[in-house]
């Protein structure tokens, strides 16, 4: 339903807008015009022919009115009330002055008379008998963020209309948003990523003859990641100053994700991208670029991580993603990428150990099961992992992960690993401890252990395991991989001293 706040468009809009050097100014979206894509409409399904809503020759004057006195300030860009051409500005910055409560009763009154009606979204609606000169107002409401495509399309022959779309910024002031204003019976089309609000539809007919019709609509997707909108070189999201992992997707073919980080230590940066293969993605269907300082430089798709030599002190690092179009790889709305950008993470001492005082199978004695046990443990293993950038700079909030598996099926051979994980403190470290329970032993050997002055026999029944570490954030490091694997782990289920005898 639309908002119940005043929305105080005329007085509002007839207020000069202005930016004060003293005063914090807001950043709102800014819609492109752009030619009205084909497959967008035809995804919007045939809503009911509606009546013209004609908004009050007051209401249109008071547009009018703003629209004179606005006047681009010294320093700033004032938004644009005539058709916005670069899709690739960032968003306008302005404050608009307030209304007086009696400019608002008034304006409110005339505005419910124009704009009362609620339109769905994702639906084309049909008007006809526009006449010249009429303004046409609707509302839609937006209960999240969304790339919106707002279209107005199908004009018969001798209609031109323009339009316009404006936002309510919660406290009854209309933010416009953008214009499109094409010669004719053009196809009137404005796109972007907006926020979650109560926005307003303003069709104006700069020319009409008998019957005049044209159809208008909003497509809504709110399948966006967390960055939007990032879509271009100057909205490029700025990312902290860490290692930053991030799950994002592309919301059309045409998407493209952009991301800058700042080296502010002169630290090496990291650069990663990986398939969010729950989503079902695989890292084909993305593709990689570095910016280095004149074009953009694809990351192979075979490659697991990379790493940018430090940029300089406060140097900026670019990367963007974007959906690969190879025919043998289609794209889908739900698939998502993860992409590990920031400090380049160096591993300080990875460990992982039994407790002290384990009695251990020596190398000798291993010639049962899968060979020597580098790790043993009794019924505890404790791990450690320090992460920290090139300049030593700890990195906090990273999650080392152990993977563990303590018991290999002897009959298949077959390794199902367990993950064991801990945040990384102010110091940069994490550490654990993994219980292994008991065990009743696959193996068994005997081994003598010189101790004291006496030689002591013993029966050791164990099972067999293999351990990694990793960390979540960024592939390819840790301990274990291409060249060596795991490491080998012993559990030790049973010590039995058989004899002990004096040396």
């Amino acid at each position: 339903m639309k908002s119940k706040k005043a929305f105080m468009l005329g007085a509002a809009m007839a207020a000069s807008c202005f930016v004060s050097a003293f005063a914090l100014a807001e950043q709102y979206p800014h819609l492109a015009a752009q030619a009205a894509s084909p497959a967008v409409k035809q995804a919007l399904k045939n809503g009911a022919k509606i009546k013209a809503n004609k908004a009050t020759a007051a209401l249109k004057q008071q547009l009018l009115s703003g629209a004179q006195l606005k006047a681009p300030v010294v320093g700033v860009k004032a938004i644009a009330d005539s058709v916005v051409e670069d899709n690739s500005a960032p968003a306008r910055v302005t404050q608009v002055q307030k209304a007086t409560a009696q400019q608002a009763t008034a304006v409110q009154a005339t505005l419910v008379q124009g704009c009362e009606q609620t339109l769905d979204v994702n639906s084309l609606y049909t008007i006809n008998g526009v006449q010249t000169g009429d303004l046409l107002c609707y509302h839609f409401n937006l209960p999240q963020k969304a790339r919106i495509n707002v279209l107005l399309v199908n004009q018969t022959a001798g209609t031109d209309m323009s339009l316009s779309l404006f936002q309510d910024d919660g406290q009854g002031n209309p933010l416009p948003l953008g214009t499109s204003n094409n010669p004719g019976t053009g196809d009137e089309s404005l796109g972007g990523v907006v926020p979650a609000g109560d926005y307003y539809w303003f069709m104006e007919a700069n020319a009409a003859v008998q019957g005049s019709s044209f159809q208008f609509g909003v497509a809504v997707d709110t399948n966006l990641d967390a960055f939007e909108p990032n879509d271009t070189p100057d909205t490029a999201f700025q990312l902290p100053d860490t290692l930053n992992y991030i799950n994002g997707n592309a919301d059309s073919l045409d998407d493209v994700d952009y991301f800058d980080f700042t080296a502010v230590r002169g630290q090496s940066v990291g650069i990663a991208l990986t398939a969010d293969t729950s989503s079902g993605s695989t890292r084909n269907k993305w593709i990689l670029e570095r910016f280095d300082g004149t074009q953009w430089v694809t990351v192979g798709a075979n490659v697991v991580s990379t790493s940018v030599p430090s940029p300089g002190i406060g140097g900026v690092v670019k990367v963007r993603v974007r959906p690969n179009q190879h025919p043998n790889e289609p794209w889908s709305a739900t698939g998502k990428y993860n992409l590990s950008f920031g400090s380049n993470p160096r591993v300080n001492s990875p460990d992982v150990k039994g407790e002290a005082n384990v009695l251990r199978i020596p190398y000798s004695a291993s010639n049962v099961g899968y060979g020597y046990m580098t790790t043993q443990a009794y019924r505890n293993l404790s791990w450690t992992m320090g992460l920290s950038d090139s300049t030593g700079a700890p990195l906090v909030g990273l999650h080392p992960i152990v993977y563990l598996d303590q018991h290999i099926d002897p009959a298949t051979g077959k390794i199902v690993y367990k993950a064991y994980s801990a945040a990384t403190d102010s110091a940069g470290q994490a550490a654990g401890t993994i219980n292994v329970g008991t065990c009743s032993g696959d193996f068994q050997t005997t081994f003598v252990d010189y101790s004291q002055g006496y030689n002591n026999t013993w029966r050791t029944d164990f099972n067999y395991g293999v351990w990694r570490m990793e960390v979540l954030e960024y592939p390819g490091i840790g301990v274990g991989g291409d060249n060596t694997e795991f490491v080998s782990f012993g559990h030790l289920c049973k010590q039995t001293l058989l004899s002990s005898t004096k040396s």
